[in-house]
Order: C-alpha cells, then sequence, then structure tokens
C-alpha cells in the first residue's frame, strides 16, 4: 500500500531543472491516484469482456494455458496478461489426491539496462515492467493479493488435465472456474457470493421449490405458487452474479414474507389442520427466520433457517387427515304403533371433528 501521506504534483516552470527523483515521483503521484481510485470504487476481480478473461484450458497431458485477459487486485494494481501462458503440472511436488489452484499476482521488474560503459554511474533500467505473475499453488489465494483463475483437484492417479465436461459440477482432473470472482463496482457487487455460496442457494430454492409444490398438491392456498416463484428468481439471481451478501437479507426477506402469508392463509382455509403440531411447527420456522433477519445474523444462518422452512411445508404436506366420526350422544329408542314415526332430533351439541359442530344427521332404515 502506498506510504504517500499526501499529494503533490509535478508544477514545471522555466528554469526548472529535473532529476530523476522527480521524474519518479511525478509517475508515483499518478500511479497512486489511480491505484487509490481502484481500491475504493472497485472490487477486486477478473475484467469481464477483456480479451480471453484470464481463462484456463486444458491442452494435453499435465498442461494447461492461460490465456489473455486483465484483472484488478486488492491494492488496486492492474493486472494485464498480453498473451497466453502455458504451465505444466508437476504431480511429484503435491501429496496426491490434492487440490491445486492456478492463479495470478501483479509483480514488477526492471528491464531495458542501458550500460553506460564511459561512465558506468550512469547505467541504469530503462523501464519498469509490470507482469502478470501466473503460477500453480497448493493454497487457497486469498482473492485480494493472489487472484484465483481455476482450480483442479488432482486425483491420485492423475494423467491428464481436462476441461470439465459440465462447468456447474467438475470432476476429478477438470478445470473448475466456478470460484472464479469477477471485477465490480463497490456498493453494486461488493461482497460476491462465492461459488460454495451459490450453490448452497441453488440448492435450498430448489428444495423450497420442491417442498412447497408438495404443500400445495395437498392444501392449495392463494400464496403458494407465489413461493415457487421467488425461489425461481432467487436461484436465477444467484446464478448469473447479481446476487451479493447486501442483497441476501432483503430477497430472503420477501420469500420470508410469502411464506408467512400461506401459513395465514392455510390457517383460514384448512382449519383443521390448525391444531396440529406439523402446522405449529411451521409457523414456528418461518417466525425464527424473519426473527433472525431482523437481528442481521450471518448468511449460513439464515440460509439454515429457509431450509427448515421448506423442511416444516413438506412436513405439513405429508398430514394425514381422517374423516371425521359423528359423536350423535346417547342411544334413543323410540316406540311406534304404526310403520313411520317422524321424529324430531337436536344436534346442536354433537361434535362431528375439531371445532366443527354435526347440524344435520342422515339417516338409514335399519332392517331387522
Amino acid at each position: 500500500m502506498s506510504e504517500l501521506t499526501g499529494f503533490k504534483r509535478m508544477n514545471f516552470f522555466t528554469g526548472f531543472f529535473t532529476t530523476a527523483k522527480d521524474w519518479d515521483e511525478g509517475q508515483r503521484y499518478h500511479l497512486e491516484k489511480r491505484k487509490l481510485h481502484n481500491r475504493r470504487l472497485h472490487t477486486p476481480g477478473i475484467l469481464r469482456g477483456e480479451r480471453n478473461e484470464l481463462a484456463v484450458e486444458a491442452i494435453g497431458g499435465l498442461n494447461i494455458r492461460v490465456n489473455p485477459g486483465a484483472a484488478l487486485d486488492g491494492e488496486g494494481n492492474e493486472i494485464y496478461l498480453g498473451s497466453s501462458r502455458e504451465l505444466q503440472i508437476d504431480p511429484t511436488k503435491y501429496e496426491l489426491p490434492q487440490k491445486v489452484y492456478v492463479t495470478v499476482r501483479f509483480k514488477e521488474e526492471n528491464a531495458n539496462f542501458v550500460d553506460n560503459i564511459e561512465a558506468p554511474e550512469y547505467s541504469g533500467y530503462t523501464r519498469v515492467a509490470e507482469i502478470a505473475d501466473v503460477r500453480v499453488q497448493a493454497t487457497e489465494p486469498d482473492g485480494q493479493a493472489v487472484l484465483e483463475l481455476a482450480r483442479i483437484d488432482l486425483s491420485a492417479d492423475v494423467g491428464e488435465i481436462r476441461p470439465a465436461a459440465d462447468p456447474a459440477d467438475p470432476k476429478a482432473d477438470e478445470i473448475d472456474r466456478r470460484h472464479v470472482r469477477w471485477a465490480g463496482s463497490v456498493g453494486l457487487s461488493e461482497r460476491q457470493l462465492g461459488a460454495d455460496d451459490v450453490e448452497e442457494m441453488v440448492l435450498k430454492m430448489r428444495r423450497t421449490r420442491r417442498d412447497f409444490a408438495s404443500l400445495e398438491m395437498r392444501f392449495p392456498v392463494p400464496s403458494l405458487p407465489d413461493v415457487g416463484y421467488a425461489a425461481v428468481s432467487i436461484e436465477l439471481l444467484a446464478r448469473t452474479g447479481n446476487l451479493g451478501l447486501a442483497q441476501l437479507a432483503g430477497v430472503l426477506e420477501m420469500l420470508a414474507g410469502i411464506e408467512q402469508d400461506v401459513g395465514q392463509e392455510l390457517g383460514a382455509a384448512y382449519g383443521i389442520i390448525v391444531s396440529r403440531a406439523e402446522y405449529v411447527a411451521y409457523q414456528d420456522a418461518v417466525a425464527a427466520l424473519l426473527a433472525d433477519l431482523r437481528a442481521g445474523r450471518p448468511y449460513d444462518v439464515l440460509l439454515t433457517d429457509q431450509g427448515n422452512v421448506a423442511e416444516k411445508a413438506r412436513e405439513l404436506s405429508e398430514v394425514v387427515i381422517r374423516p371425521p366420526l359423528a359423536d350423535a350422544g346417547e342411544d334413543r329408542v323410540v316406540g311406534t304403533r304404526g310403520d313411520e314415526l317422524v321424529v324430531a332430533l337436536d344436534a346442536s351439541g354433537s361434535q362431528a371433528f375439531g371445532d366443527h359442530e354435526l347440524k344435520t344427521y342422515r339417516w338409514s332404515k335399519l332392517n331387522e
């Protein structure tokens, strides 16, 4: 990081005799200003759309190629790889199986040395080369000074590095680009979800859709389809990189609000289940999610809460309701002198099921 305590620009005037120190400070001024801008207004990562976006590809055997592209590190350094770079993975350097990372970092080297034979004190390098230092390492990069371009799970008997047959689910010895971080703007893409977080979010949303669809088949209410629509939307945002940690609480609160509406509608439409433990557990799970959202609990806690809501919705969908058994009260013997008799019965005190009153009897003739 810059050790400058302030910024001073060069101020040229007639008769100003400049030295190498003046020119160095003049360049440093512009470099530090640009890095300050990059650090505070942008997030580190790969620059989208620049050349081949530093894509990593398999080129046969244990060889890989890093293609041209650009990136921005956490210090605000602009990293540029103008031509492809080939690397060979040496399995003898690792205790297989081993996960390795293809990385890039910013590096400076002096270049273009000029040797003044007659006056050696005036010899020196005329350039400073800004280098994209690409390498393979066994330690996970920090995402600040060192940026990840890909990772590969090397198997115990690795013989060839391959492109991922399914980029969304790479296997051993295949190139995995799911964890690449893309540069963005502070406030819009700050604190992006990592690849593992995205996968966890997708799994939770798919489970939510499945479990609430089961609930809708048993006890349809107006808000149940909305849960599925919301879960699909959240999954889409996560998959396309448009859902960061800053927006996570908001979208989950929206989903929890719909799930709360579902509970209220179920209670109104199906009073028969209100006293069931499964219904109470569902209501409690939604309340716990809303409470943790208001308390600003961490990302993993909120996702666990949402998974619990989906599980309780599934359990509620499995509730078995038995046909009501009516209690008509004590037996009554009515005597008659003829073949037919009209009898008036009072059913107002009989309970059919739960809080449902038995208002009407249906009789059938008992044949002796």
